[in-house]
C-alpha cells in the first residue's frame, strides 16, 4: 500500500505531461527575420540593378502541425515580399551593388520565392518530425544574357513533441538565412550582374 501512494505523484506529473502536450497544438505564426551573412569578402564590381523580389508559392500557408486527430496551419506573419526584399537590399548595399527603379538599369535581378514549406507531423515510430524546405531562384537579365540558379535548403528534426512556434520561426529563419546567403554570396551570379 505504501508504495502506491508513493508512487501517486508520479502518476499526478504524469497525467499532467500528457495533458499539457495534447494543448500544445495550435496554429502557428511565424515572423520572417533573416540574417543575410556576407562570407564573400571580394569586392563586388560596383553597379546598379533592378531587384523584383516575388512570392509565387501558390499556397501561403507554410504547412500543418499536429497528428493524424488534429492538424494546425503554420503562416508567416507580415508582407513575405516586402521583408526580403528589405532584406536583399540592405545585403546588395555591403556588396556595393545598389537597386534601383525597374526602368532605370539594364540589369534586371528576380528573386523568386518558390517553395517555403514547414510541417510537424506525429511520426509512428518516433514523436514529431519536423521538415523545412526552402527554394529560391535567382535569374539575371542583363541586355540579351540570361543567368538563372536554383537556391534550395531542407532540413529535418525529430522532437518528441510538435515543434513549437520559436522552434519553427528558428528553423524558417535559419533556412532563409542560409539560402539568401548563398545568393549575395555567389560569385558567379555577381559576375553576371557585371557582363
Amino acid at each position: 500500500m505504501y508504495s502506491r501512494i508513493k508512487n501517486q505523484p508520479y502518476l499526478a506529473l504524469i497525467f499532467l505531461v500528457i495533458t499539457l502536450a495534447s494543448c500544445a497544438y495550435g496554429p502557428q505564426f511565424i515572423s520572417l527575420n533573416p540574417d543575410i551573412v556576407i562570407t564573400n569578402r571580394e569586392e563586388a564590381p560596383s553597379t546598379s540593378i533592378s531587384l523584383n523580389v516575388t512570392d509565387s508559392r501558390s499556397d501561403k500557408t507554410l504547412g500543418v502541425n499536429g497528428d493524424d486527430n488534429a492538424q494546425f496551419d503554420i503562416s508567416l506573419k507580415g508582407d513575405v515580399k516586402a521583408i526580403l526584399n528589405a532584406k536583399i537590399v540592405a545585403a546588395f548595399e555591403k556588396r556595393r551593388i545598389r537597386t534601383v527603379n525597374e526602368d532605370s538599369s539594364s540589369t534586371k535581378l528576380l528573386i523568386d520565392l518558390q517553395r517555403l514549406t514547414l510541417n510537424s507531423i506525429k511520426s509512428p515510430r518516433f514523436g514529431y518530425v519536423t521538415t523545412l524546405d526552402v527554394e529560391i531562384v535567382a535569374s539575371i537579365l542583363n541586355g540579351n544574357k540570361k543567368y538563372s540558379k536554383r537556391y534550395t535548403v531542407g532540413t529535418e528534426k525529430k522532437l518528441g513533441r510538435v515543434s513549437s512556434s520559436y522552434e519553427s520561426a528558428q528553423m524558417v529563419n535559419e533556412a532563409m538565412s542560409q539560402a539568401l546567403s548563398s545568393i549575395v554570396n555567389d560569385d558567379a551570379l555577381l559576375r553576371a550582374l557585371d557582363q
